[in-house]
């Protein structure tokens, strides 16, 4: 005899091991294969178009986290409020910021955090306060920022640039272009004439070298020509001084002996004055011609004639 089986235990032993199951499962996802992620804030005072829940977040090019939650700040409705999921361990230094950047040509945005340097503290979370991370405004909203100035500069150079263009302005600029192209001409003219000038200037240079040379020439011609004549006048002159000497001696030695002929101890110092006077009338002479021509030492050349009663 078969025994009856049970239907409603079996039916409830796999209705509640199917529970079990699926909260197994459900506990495994969840903790055992969920990776743990670090919280950050950050305000943006500026739109935030394009950035939506999952955007990506880069550190310095690198995937590091999505977007968790975008909110106005109930504190500053002028600020947005982004919150951001990092990676455990990622390393986020005081000195970084972030900033909204385009991805490609979709419209859409991430939040890309740059900056930082090596050896800066870490910003990390403390478990009651979720740090934050500072913004800075995007390229897109400083030139949008920009663009209405840029564009009042634009439009007064435009102005300017119109004003110049008149008929008075560009009858003035064809007038300073003919003069400019007139003093181009006279500057050409002005460096011509330098130029000649200057050959000029380098032949009179060689002509006073030429004449720098010849004078030292002259100069050594003169040199030589002393060395030539004084020796002889010196000579003459220390001659004559001996004579008188010799002269003197013997009227010394004739007063002396008692012999008192002048004409006999005259005649011969006559005879060496006269001669005496003679060397000196030709020194003199020498040195007269020398003040009147001195070319003629320099350059050379006869002695001039005398004239009448010379």
């Amino acid at each position: 005899m078969y025994s009856k089986i049970n239907y409603t235990i079996v039916g409830l032993f796999v209705l509640i091991f199917t529970v079990l199951a699926l909260g197994f499962a459900f506990w495994l996802a969840k903790y055992g294969f969920e990776e743990k992620y670090d919280l950050y804030r950050i305000y943006f005072d500026e739109p935030v178009d394009g950035l939506s829940i999952d955007s990506t977040v880069k550190l310095k090019g690198v995937d590091v986290g999505k977007v968790n939650a975008i909110e106005l700040d109930p504190k500053d409705i002028e600020r947005i409020r982004v919150l951001i999921r990092l990676k455990h361990g990622t390393p986020v230094t005081r000195g970084m910021y972030a900033v909204l950047k385009l991805q490609g040509i979709t419209g859409l945005s991430y939040v890309q955090i740059e900056g930082g340097k090596r050896g800066e503290p870490l910003l990390k979370p403390d478990g009651h306060e979720i740090p934050v991370i500072p913004a800075r405004h995007s390229l897109s909203y400083r030139l949008s920022q920009k663009a209405p100035e840029l564009l009042r500069k634009l439009d007064s150079a435009v102005e300017r640039f119109n004003t110049l263009l008149s008929p008075h302005n560009r009858t003035q600029l064809s007038r300073i272009l003919d003069h400019t192209a007139s003093a181009t001409q006279k500057a050409l003219a002005v460096e011509d004439r330098i130029i000649a000038l200057s050959d000029e200037l380098n032949t009179t240079l060689q002509h006073f070298d030429r004449r720098t040379k010849d004078l030292k020439k002259g100069i050594d011609r003169i040199v030589v020509t002393l060395d030539e004549e004084l020796p002889p006048v010196m000579r003459n002159i220390r001659s004559a001084g001996e004579n008188i000497s010799r002269v003197a001696r013997g009227i010394d030695r004739r007063l002396k002996r008692g012999e008192y002929d002048l004409r006999k101890i005259v005649r011969p110092l006559e005879v060496d004055l006269s001669e005496l006077s003679y060397r000196y009338q030709e020194l003199a002479e020498d040195l007269k011609n020398l003040s009147r021509h001195p070319s003629s030492l320099i350059f050379g050349g006869a002695r001039p004639p005398k004239g009448p009663g010379e």
